[in-house]
């Protein structure tokens, strides 16, 4: 998988973008999908790192009117696949998949002439929108594989899951019951095991501990020999909290568990003892059995908080593989640097736009645990 890192070079100087735009045959995942190729005029996606669908947005294609003849483009479950490139000459195109996206929907504002909307959704969004029928309950001793393959290949049954470790082989303790949402299922597992869950760029459905906060990948500058188009930044605690309480508890005879994750490092903006307070996440799974499954859901929770609250919002020429939890340096017209971790980025699909980036500023941190 190529990462910001690769494109940093390619972009800072003079070069063309390359946009790919493929209606799928079918369920497909991996950077190569086969379908029919679609001129795409403008869009973007944005992916985002504390919504439940990751990535989504919108694209302009020039094509036709989904007919009962041809439902390819038709929001009935088709997909698209989207890719953006540098040219580099001679050594081809260099491209950042986007990911799979079903179409929600479709528009035409000049209908018969006018080129097609369509709006984008990662697979989470037919996971979510495809409920249990009735109720669904996990014994104690299935493995979480079992119990995320029975959620999601009955929806997507080529579906690829990927742990980043071997936490697939872990057991449930107590039964898990779950009324209607698939969605949840994934997420309390993935949480419980201190994990986020997503569909990648590929198509894969990934349970990945969160990324360590290390060296930046990408340096957005401000000048004339930058990336930086434009930049702000705000300093606010809203939705901000330096202590996360886990607890796991079920209708069983099982005695509850419980962990404490608090910001312990004494520099901190929202460091526990200091003068932000104590502003609490209080958080409950009865996935949750054991002490070492509290700890890791309580680091993992309070770990996507750290940071803020300090926020820069930055427009740049367009890096096309930036993601969520990228760390990048901005370096400032006055000289000044700070590393930054990505919240929130827009990859426009038209060569006139600029990326669009949210972060939060990344800080040393020590989390202490109970």
């Amino acid at each position: 998988m190529v990462t910001a890192a690769d494109f940093a070079s390619v972009i800072s100087g003079s070069h063309m973008a390359r946009f790919r735009c493929v209606a799928v045959d079918g369920f497909q995942t991996g950077d190569d999908p086969t379908g029919t190729e679609l001129q795409v005029r403008d869009g973007s996606i944005e992916f985002n790192s504390t919504a439940d669908v990751r990535a989504s947005g919108s694209i302009e294609i020039v094509g036709g009117w989904p007919t009962s003849q041809n439902l390819s483009l038709a929001p009935f479950g088709s997909e698209v696949a989207l890719f953006r490139g540098v040219d580099r000459g001679a050594n081809g195109v260099l491209w950042a998949p986007m990911g799979y996206f079903r179409i929600s929907e479709v528009t035409q504002n000049d209908a018969a002439k006018g080129p097609l909307k369509l709006s984008l959704d990662d697979r989470m969004a037919t996971i979510i929108d495809s409920r249990f029928l009735q109720p669904r309950q996990w014994i104690a001793g299935t493995t979480v594989r079992e119990v995320v393959e029975d959620t999601v290949l009955t929806i997507y049954d080529d579906a690829v899951i990927v742990f980043d470790d071997d936490s697939d082989l872990s057991t449930l303790g107590r039964s898990l019951i779950v009324e209607e949402s698939r969605y949840e299922v994934l997420l309390t597992l993935a949480e419980g095991l201190g994990k986020i869950v997503y569909w990648d760029e590929l198509g894969q459905l990934v349970f990945q501990t969160v990324p360590e906060e290390g060296d930046p990948i990408w340096s957005v500058k401000a000048g004339p020999d930058g990336a930086m188009v434009q930049s702000d930044r705000s300093i606010s605690r809203d939705g901000i909290y330096n202590v996360v309480v886990v607890t796991g508890e079920g209708a069983d005879d099982l005695p509850p568990v419980r962990a404490v994750a608090f910001d312990a490092q004494q520099s901190s903006p929202t460091f526990f003892d200091g003068p932000f307070g104590r502003v609490p996440r209080f958080y409950s799974s009865t996935f949750i059995t054991t002490e070492q499954q509290a700890q890791n859901a309580a680091r993992n929770l309070l770990r996507q908080s750290l940071g803020a609250p300090y926020d820069v919002g930055l427009s740049a020429i367009p890096n096309p593989a930036v993601r969520p939890f990228d760390v990048i340096r901005v370096v400032y017209n006055d000289g000044n640097r700070e590393l930054h971790v990505v919240a929130r980025v827009t990859i426009p699909f038209n060569v006139n736009s600029p990326i669009k980036i949210a972060t939060r500023e990344s800080t040393v941190i020590f989390v202490g645990i109970e």
